[in-house]
């Protein structure tokens, strides 16, 4: 048997094994529910992994995926998050006293971008993935507040 996961919404649910899915008319998608002490009539539509049940007039959304459907779909969400341009900003504040890169150049994820000095202490800030500078938006010398923009990767 395939390990499936099911949500209703967006909330995570566990099989109930005392209840039975039985379809009654699938070229319709009408079903039942059964348990030892009920029957409840339920209108299935969808396909793939994104289902709506319909139970006792109130339709409800069912996502139903399989182990390899997960991973694809976490795979998707990473590289969605990968697209277009970061900023990067600051995370405490300080003097910017060194600036490493400029608009245009290649970095690698890990790759040191600028550097703060914050109470005497210099902390470097690192590109948060491999990318493109298209442009730096603090000059060296300059005082920055936390969560001031520093630079911009594509």
């Amino acid at each position: 048997m395939a390990d499936y996961e099911v949500r209703i919404g967006d909330e995570l649910v566990t099989a109930d094994t005392r209840w039975r899915f039985e379809w009654v008319d699938a070229a319709h998608g009408v079903a039942r529910l059964a348990n030892a002490e009920r029957s409840l009539i339920v209108l299935v539509e969808g396909s793939g992994s994104d289902w709506t049940v319909t139970l006792r007039g109130r339709r409800i959304p069912v996502s139903v995926r399989t182990w390899r459907e997960r991973v694809l779909a976490a795979a998707d969400t990473a590289a969605r998050a990968q697209a277009g341009p970061v900023d990067v900003k600051a995370t405490l504040p300080g003097l910017i006293v060194a600036i490493a890169v400029g608009p245009g150049d290649e970095v690698e994820a890990g790759a040191p971008l600028l550097t703060i000095e914050a109470m005497k202490m210099q902390n470097e800030v690192r590109a948060p993935r491999a990318g493109r500078v298209i442009e730096v938006a603090v000059t060296s010398g300059q005082t920055v507040a936390t969560g001031a923009p520093l630079l911009r990767l594509e």
